[in-house]
C-alpha cells in the first residue's frame, strides 16, 4: 500500500508513520515543510511543500497516486475542500 500523510510529524501522525515503517510493507510518503526531518524513519519519502500552497503541491504530486491519504490537521471546511481538490480520484 502506498500512503501519503499531510504533515506526518505531529504526535499522532508520527506514531502512525513510525509503526507503518516498522511493518516494512508500506510505501510511505509525507508532504510537509521539512522542519522535523530528524524524526523521520528510514525509507520514508518526503515532498517538501506547504500544503497551503495548493499549486506547488498539485505540481509535486502530479504523477503520483496513493491508496490512502491521511490528514490530521484539517479543521476547517476550506482545508478539507483543498484536500479534496488535490487528492480526489
Amino acid at each position: 500500500m502506498k500512503v501519503l500523510f499531510i504533515g506526518g510529524t505531529g504526535i499522532i501522525s508520527s506514531a502512525i508513520v513510525r509503526n507503518l515503517a516498522e511493518e516494512g510493507n508500506w510505501d510511505i510518503w509525507l508532504i510537509n515543510r521539512g522542519n522535523r526531518n530528524d524524526i523521520l524513519p528510514d525509507g520514508v519519502h518526503q515532498i517538501i511543500a506547504d500544503i497551503n500552497d495548493e499549486k506547488t503541491v498539485a505540481d509535486a504530486i502530479r504523477d503520483l497516486t496513493f491508496d490512502a491519504v491521511c490528514e490530521f490537521i484539517g479543521f476547517r471546511v476550506p482545508e478539507i475542500e483543498r484536500d479534496y481538490r488535490l487528492f480526489n480520484g
